[in-house]
């Protein structure tokens, strides 16, 4: 695949062999310097691959650092929301047009094909407002369509940034001054590269640097805003040795590892050309596609359900599907579209985490007391380890996930408000629910304080304004603590799940199959009406 061959708004025809896709993977970006090492033989080329320094072999520290860079240029634009048909793109557009609003229709996605078979297409028109040069000031006209949508501010680059950067071992032996990027190719497959202090988890509780192990082609260059992103390209199969034991743990039940690498390979087909649509790679190796670790993680185990499952995806009508997933749902699966922009998916819909929904009749989880009793109960659903026989110990860690509290003071919740919304609110007053997705997920809150009262949308965005480091999932509900005046003291979050909940359930999953559940029946409950399809590679003679 070459690096540049999607950058624009169109469609494109992703063209694989039947052997097997190569895929390119963002591993990290805005960053002032970046080490590495190669433990053998290796050449390095540039962007196109012409070789620059050929058979090298030296295990130093090497370093890379822009030297005269120019940034790229943007413009933001609003997303209105996106349709899976042009027609409804198109009459929405009319319609904001009548409005007096610049709005166009942008064709995003691929078809991807391997050896001549379309096996997905992901071709989506958005709805876009305004051209504007700065984020910030995209970000003002948010407000103008919040009532009906849940939009959000996207950027389009116009002119790639440009520059140059040096490389150049430990000793300062070997050294070389190369325009925008370069590439270091190992020249077999044992040799790997080292990417030092790379950052993982930001935003969230698991925070940190760490030092990370990839197999395959690393290409470092010069990012959007002049400094330097990294990426490697691979083949799917090795990346998936990376992502699975990343995603869900090692040593969760073997059938629930297979559904996991099935659910990571359609996962990963159905979204190329759809994300990063104005980088050089097709996902990123972070939480906003799919977790990928390189070879730190590797384990056999994890690495045989891959190999078991060599090609399978998930797929409706004979098309590959996206195949969302999260680590708890908290017993509710909630519907994509609650949580995302549209167009729906038939298999990523709202059910119950159990065999039988007849158990929970009595709940409408849009409700605020039924959230509420929710969140305080037990119930049997796939997720919840409670009562149950037998199961590993990495499972049983899972149930402070099903259910979870959090507690602050006014003055602490104040702060943290502040802080991420980039407004003074003054002083806490309340928060509202506005509106539930089907598993009691919170899709809009207010916000209500003395200086401004704050609208949030989105379960993720909720998350993020109410935590430090973002609460496990949006299902909870909130008691508030008063004083002889009527004043909040505390808030105290009561919640069930991690994670958005849409797609597969992995504690769910790893439940099913420690109660002798097959990977297909695992994928068929969190999937439904979806199958399992051979792609590429040789058919499994698995029974």
């Amino acid at each position: 695949m070459a690096p540049s061959s999607r950058r624009g708004d169109r469609v494109r025809r992703r063209e694989f062999d039947a052997s097997e896709p190569i895929v390119r993977i963002g591993l990290t970006e805005e960053y002032d310097r970046i080490d590495f090492s190669v433990s053998g033989e290796f050449d390095i080329t540039d962007l196109t691959g012409s070789v620059i320094m050929e058979k090298v072999e030296n295990l130093q520290r090497w370093h890379a650092v822009p030297e005269t860079t120019k940034e790229a240029r943007a413009v933001y634009s609003i997303l209105v929301t996106a349709f899976a048909k042009r027609d409804g793109a198109d009459k929405l557009r009319r319609s904001l047009i009548k409005k007096d609003y610049a709005a166009r229709i942008v064709e995003v996605g691929s078809e991807v094909s391997i050896d001549g078979r379309a096996i997905s297409n992901n071709v989506k028109y958005r709805v876009l407002v305004g051209r504007w040069n700065h984020e910030r000031d995209a970000r003002k006209s948010l407000d103008d369509f919040r009532e009906e949508f849940v939009p959000r501010v996207v950027r389009q680059v116009l002119k790639p940034s440009t520059g140059t950067l040096d490389i150049q071992n430990e000793d300062f032996t070997l050294a070389k001054r190369l325009n925008d990027g370069f590439r270091i190719v190992p020249k077999s497959d044992d040799c790997q590269i080292t990417l030092f202090d790379v950052r993982e988890g930001t935003g969230f509780h698991w925070e940190r640097e760490v030092d990370r192990v990839y197999p395959g082609i690393l290409e470092i260059r010069v990012d959007h805003r002049g400094l330097l992103m990294a990426l490697t390209e691979l083949p799917l199969e090795e990346y998936l040795k990376g992502v699975v034991p990343a995603e869900m743990p090692a040593s969760y039940p073997f059938e629930s590892l297979k559904a996991q690498a099935i659910a990571a390979r359609s996962e990963t087909i159905a979204k190329i050309g759809l994300k990063h649509l104005n980088d050089p790679f097709d996902l990123c190796a972070h939480v906003h596609c799919q977790a990928y670790s390189g070879c730190s993680h590797r384990d056999d185990r994890a690495s045989s359900a891959v190999d078991e499952t060599r090609g399978q995806v998930l797929t409706l009508k004979s098309k590959v599907v996206e195949s969302l997933y999260s680590a708890c749902c908290g017993g509710h699966l909630e519907d994509k579209i609650n949580v995302w922009n549209p167009p729906a998916s038939p298999h990523l819909v709202s059910h119950w985490d159990s065999p039988d929904s007849k158990d929970f009749k009595e709940y409408d989880l849009k409700r605020e007391q039924d959230v509420e009793k929710w969140v305080e109960e037990s119930p049997k659903v796939w997720c919840n380890i409670k009562g149950r026989k037998d199961v590993p110990n990495i499972l049983l860690s899972s149930e402070r996930s099903f259910r979870w509290e959090v507690e602050y003071t006014r003055r602490e919740l104040e702060s943290i408000i502040n802080r991420k919304s980039g407004e003074d609110i003054g002083e806490l007053l309340d928060i509202i629910p506005l509106l539930r997705g089907d598993s009691g997920r919170l899709m809009e809150i207010e916000i209500q304080a003395t200086k401004k009262n704050l609208r949030v949308q989105r379960e993720l965005n909720i998350r993020n304004a109410l935590s430090e480091k973002y609460l496990r999932s949006a299902c909870f509900s909130i008691e508030t603590d008063v004083n002889e005046d009527g004043r909040p003291v505390t808030f105290r979050f009561k919640g069930a799940g991690w994670g958005h909940g849409v797609g597969m359930c992995q504690v769910g999953a790893g439940v099913m199959a420690h109660e002798k559940r097959k990977c297909n029946a695992i994928l068929k409950h969190y999937y439904p009406g979806t199958s399992i399809e051979q792609v590429f590679g040789e058919k499994s003679t698995e029974k």
